[in-house]
Formats: structure tokens, sequence, C-alpha cells
């Protein structure tokens, strides 16, 4: 994310006015502002996150209102565009890449519940309320942005040279030249705060794998006066100027290698990890539901490792329409989550066998926070 932060800003700066900064320079000034941010108090973050969210959306719904205004594209309203039928086209694992990968981060409010005042109940409504507008929001921006073309000329506008500026196309004629500028702008603050919050969501596992005992303790320590969790904050700054140095070495394309390349992994590593907590949250409460409906102990999370698990299938096998990598590099993308997972498995057989109250202890307190 910081690699297409700084590739978003280059482009975006330079559009606008017409200087250009090497991606490395924005992302490495970036880098600093989102670790400055990471180790003062999470509500600084959130309220940063908020407001860029905002105005991204208010201006997603400006372009929208232009466009139903309108009265559509050049075909009107065309709601075949919605129909599933399109799942069964070829290439759909690909697809799944992208929309799996544009939903990660909805589970991540659980990993701030040590940060909130009342976790039990504004962990559960943060997560359905994101989970419920990011649906119906990415839904119906997508189908106007399709109807602003016609579904028979979009496909062909998205691949060809036009497909980079399609929104900002559509929005300069459909909402004004003024609202593809700030657009322009928003897609920069857009890319700020998602690395922000990856880099939050990271650092706060850094700190829980350091708590646990699972990596250094050190990583399980915060800071006394904002409560943020200081080294596993500095430790993911290090991990992401490591990435930046090594793409400006290599000379890679930030966008289309780092960020691309590393997207394929990193979804379906959530995806793998998402499909595994789903299990063991049946295998958990398999012989005491503890007052749970069937439904939510049972019936959902047998069902979300099912979904999972054949959405995982489809991306390994297309996984290239993300990458536009040969076959080589995309199995070397996948090959480190297998080998993960197993190193993962021995480690938690040599806890338990090394302190079995313990390893029972820890993997009680860990289901129940889940």
């Amino acid at each position: 994310m910081l690699a297409a932060f700084g590739w978003f800003t280059e482009s975006g700066f330079e559009d606008l006015t017409g200087v250009r900064v090497a991606w490395w320079i924005w992302a490495t000034a970036g880098l600093v502002a989102i670790g400055v941010l990471g180790y003062l108090r999470v509500t600084l973050s959130a309220r940063i996150l908020g407001v860029a969210l905002v105005l991204e959306v208010l201006v997603l719904f400006v372009f929208e209102a232009g466009v139903l205004a309108h009265g559509g594209g050049p075909q009107g309203l065309d709601f075949g565009t919605l129909s599933p039928a399109g799942l069964g086209e070829p290439g759909v694992g690909g697809m799944f890449v992208l929309t799996i990968g544009a939903f990660i981060g909805f589970e991540a409010t659980a990993i701030y519940a040590e940060e909130a005042r009342r976790p039990e109940r504004t962990v559960p409504r943060a997560t359905y309320v994101a989970v419920a507008f990011l649906a119906l929001f990415y839904t119906f921006t997508v189908w106007m942005i399709i109807n602003a073309y016609g579904s028979d000329r979009a496909r062909a506008v998205a691949s060809g040279d036009g497909g980079a500026d399609m929104v900002f196309s559509a929005t300069e004629r459909f909402a004004g030249a003024w609202a593809a500028d700030s657009m322009h702008v928003l897609i920069i603050t857009s890319a700020f705060a998602a690395t922000l919050a990856f880099h939050n969501g990271a650092a706060r596992y850094f700190y829980a794998l350091g708590r646990e005992g699972l990596l250094s303790a050190r990583l399980g320590t915060v800071s006394p006066k904002t409560r943020a969790p200081v080294v596993a904050v500095l430790t993911q700054s290090a991990v992401a100027l490591g990435v930046t140095v090594v793409t400006m070495l290599a000379g890679a394309d930030p966008y289309t290698v780092t960020f691309l390349w590393s997207s394929g992994t990193g979804i379906l590593g959530v995806m793998l990890l998402q499909a595994l907590a789903a299990l063991a949250v049946y295998g958990f409460f398999r012989r005491d539901r503890r007052g749970m409906p069937s439904w939510r102990v049972v019936a959902a999370p047998l069902l979300a490792c099912a979904g999972l698990a054949v959405m995982i299938v489809l991306v390994c096998a297309d996984l290239d329409l993300l990458t536009g990598a040969s076959r080589g590099v995309n199995v070397a993308l996948i090959a480190p989550l297998p080998v993960v997972f197993v190193v993962g498995a021995g480690v938690a057989v040599r806890m338990r066998r090394r302190a079995p109250v313990a390893y029972e202890r820890l993997t009680t307190v860990d289901a129940e926070r889940a």
C-alpha cells in the first residue's frame, strides 16, 4: 500500500502541478507521517481516516447523482449488469481477488477492542455496519460507472488505453471538471488513508504476537502516555521502509509489481486466515455452545469456511489476471502461504508440548476474544 500511495501521489501531483517528484520520496514522506500517527492515540488516526472516507464517498455520490440526473448513459439505466449470470464467465477468480480485496479490513474492528470504551457493543456494531455499507456502496458505484458508458461499451473502455482514467472521464462528463479534479486529489488521500489503516492493523498484529509470546515480548509493550504499541509501530515502519528501498533499488514498478504482486499473496493469505477462523469458531463451540444459537456457531462459520475455500481455489486458478505475471511468478507468490501454515502448526505443537496448561489457557482466551 505504501508503494501504491507513492505511485498515485507521483502521478497525481504531476498532473496537478507539472512537477514530477519520484514515488519513493512520496512513499518515505508518507511513512514518516503514518509512523507518527501510529505512535499517537488511535483516535487521531480514526478521525483522519473518517474525514478522508467522508470526502471520498461524497465525491462519488456527486458523480452518481450526475449519472442518475442524466438517466444513465447511452442505454439508460441497465439493470442487466446486476445479473448473477456473469459469475459463470471465465476468469471469475481474478474478479474475486479484487472484490474480496476491497472488503479486507472489515474484520480489523476486532483488533481495536482493547482500545475501545465499550468493545462488546462498538466492535460488533462497527463490523456489521462496515460490511453492509461496503456491499451496498460498492455495488451501486460500479453499477453507475457501467451505466455511464453503457454495458456494451464499458468493458472495451476498461480494457483499452482509457481504462486508467475511466472513472475520472465519466465524472467530468456527468458532474463537471471540478469533481474530476477533486477525485485526483482524493485518490491520493484515499491511498494514504488505506496505508494508515493497514499500518495500524499490522502493528497491532505484531503487538498481539509479542504479547502472547510468539514473537519478541518487546512487541507487546505499549506507550504509557498514548497506550499505542510503540515497538510494534516502529517494527511495521521498518518493514515498510525495507520494502520501499528494495523496490527502488531493484527498479521495480511500485504499482504493477510491488503492490499487485504482494496484494495477490496478501489477499489469499487473509482469505485462508478467515476460512481457518471460521472453522475455529465451529471447533470451539462444537461441544459447548455457551448459549449461542446454532446458526451463529455452527451454520454460519461452516458456510463461510466452505464458501471461502471455493473462492480460494478460483483465485489461485486466475491469479495471473491480477498480477499480470508468468505462471512461475504466481506459483512463487502462492508458495509461502502453505509453508508459513506448516511452520505455524509446528510452533503450536511445540508450545503445546512444552507448556500444555499455558497453551490451553492461551487458546481459550484467544477464542473467547474472537
